[in-house]
C-alpha cells in the first residue's frame, strides 16, 4: 500500500477504531521505511561519487574521511580554490533571481565544490538561533544536515565583506541585549532562551579564528536549478575533527547545549521522524523546546562529539566547466506551498524525503 493510500484509508469514516490505529500504524512504518530509504540512496550516490570502492557496512565513515581528505588537500593547495558570486542566469518570471554561485576553474565530478559557512547549531541548541521558534521568518540561508543540526550562514554573508555582522545574535549581543540576557529570570529565559555569558565569549573567540577570506564558503549562494536544467552538485554533511588540517577550510563554529552529555535531538528532527504519532511529535517537540534539559529527547546516536567540527558541502555530480553556475536541488517540503519559480526536480524524492504520517 503505498503512502497516501494508506492515509487515506485510515482517515476513512467508515474505518472502525481498531483497523484504523492498524492502518496508522503501517502507515507510520511506511514512511519511516520511505525516510530511511531516501537516506540510503543519498549516502549511495555520494559514496558513489567520492568513496566507490567502499563496501556498504562502512559506507558513512567512508564518504566522510573521503570529505575530510579533500578538504585537507584544499587547505594545502596553492592557489586557493575558490567560487565567484555573481548574478544568476536563472530567470523567474521576467524577473532576476540575484546573486548566483559560480565555479572558478574546472571541477572533476565528486569533488568539494564549495562549504556552507556559519553557525552550527546542535541539537537543543536549535533554541538560542535568532527569531526562534520562528527562525525562518526573514532567513533564506538556513540549511540542515543530515543529523538534524541547522547551519546558520546569514551572518557570514560573502565574508570579509560584512565583519560587523559576524557572528552576530546569538553569539554577539549589544550591550543592552546582553545585560537583559544575563539578568533574566527563569520564565523570560524559557520564553527566549540565550547562551550563557561565558559560552558567548568562548563562541566569539572560535568564531574570530575563521577565515573570512575563505572564498569556498559560498555555497549558500548556489541557486535552484530552473525549468529544464538539471542539478549538478549536491549537499553533504561532514564531521571535521578539530585537529587536522581541513579544519581550516571549514568556516563553521558548533553551538552546542554545554550541559548536555547525550546529544539532545532537535525540533527539526522530531517533526520529520516518520515513526513517532502526531501526538508523540507534538510532546516531544514541546519538551525539547521548553522542557527542563533532564526531560529532553536524547536523539538517536549517542553523546555529544566536541572533537569535530560539522560542516557541508556541495559535492559535483559530474564535471563542472571554469564560469558555470553551481545548481542545488533544493528539495524543499512537499507540505508548504513553493515559490511560484520552483520546479521540482524529482517529485517521488521529495516525497520520500518529507514524508509524514
Amino acid at each position: 500500500m503505498t503512502i497516501a493510500r494508506a492515509r487515506r484509508v485510515a482517515a476513512s469514516p467508515s474505518v472502525d477504531r481498531a483497523r484504523r490505529h492498524r492502518l496508522r500504524a503501517m502507515s507510520r512504518r511506511v514512511v519511516a521505511g520511505a525516510r530511511a530509504l531516501q537516506r540510503e540512496l543519498d549516502l549511495e550516490r555520494l559514496a558513489r561519487l567520492v568513496a566507490p570502492a567502499r563496501d556498504a557496512s562502512s559506507r558513512a565513515r567512508a564518504v566522510n574521511d573521503a570529505l575530510v581528505a579533500q578538504l585537507a588537500e584544499l587547505a594545502r593547495a596553492t592557489p586557493a580554490r575558490a567560487c565567484d558570486v555573481a548574478p544568476s542566469t536563472a530567470g523567474r518570471s521576467g524577473a532576476s533571481a540575484g546573486d548566483g554561485l559560480f565555479a572558478r576553474g574546472a571541477v572533476a565530478a565528486g569533488r568539494v565544490v564549495a562549504t556552507y559557512p556559519g553557525l552550527t547549531y546542535v541539537g537543543a541548541a536549535t533554541r538560542f538561533m535568532k527569531d526562534y521558534p520562528r527562525v525562518t521568518r526573514e532567513n533564506e540561508y538556513l540549511i540542515a544536515r543530515s543529523d538534524g543540526s541547522v547551519i546558520d550562514a546569514e551572518p557570514w554573508g560573502r565574508g570579509g565583506e560584512n565583519d560587523d555582522a559576524w557572528p552576530g545574535a546569538p553569539v554577539a549581543l549589544s550591550e543592552a541585549e546582553a545585560r537583559r540576557a544575563d539578568g533574566a529570570s527563569w520564565l523570560e529565559r524559557l520564553r527566549k532562551p540565550t547562551l550563557p555569558r561565558a559560552t558567548r565569549a568562548r563562541l566569539a573567540r572560535e568564531c574570530a579564528t575563521l577565515d573570512r577570506g575563505d572564498e569556498l564558503a559560498l555555497a549558500h549562494y548556489a541557486n535552484h536549478p530552473p525549468s529544464g536544467t538539471a542539478p549538478n552538485v549536491v549537499v553533504a554533511s561532514v564531521d571535521v575533527p578539530r585537529d587536522s588540517d581541513a579544519r581550516r577550510r571549514t568556516q563553521n563554529v558548533n553551538v552546542e547545549c554545554e550541559e548536555e552529555g547525550e546529544e539532545t535531538e532537535s525540533v527539526w528532527s522530531i517533526v520529520r521522524d516518520g515513526e513517532r504519532s502526531l501526538v508523540e511529535r507534538a510532546r516531544d517537540a514541546s519538551l525539547a523546546m521548553f522542557g527542563e534539559d533532564a526531560d529532553k529527547p536524547r536523539a538517536r546516536g549517542g553523546t555529544v562529539r566536541r572533537d569535530v567540527v560539522r560542516g557541508l558541502v556541495l559535492v559535483s555530480t559530474r564535471d563542472i566547466e571554469d564560469g558555470e553556475e553551481i545548481w542545488l536541488n533544493y528539495r524543499l517540503s512537499t507540505h508548504v506551498t513553493p515559490p511560484a519559480w520552483y520546479v521540482r526536480v524529482d517529485p517521488e524524492e521529495d516525497e520520500r524525503r518529507w514524508s509524514l504520517d
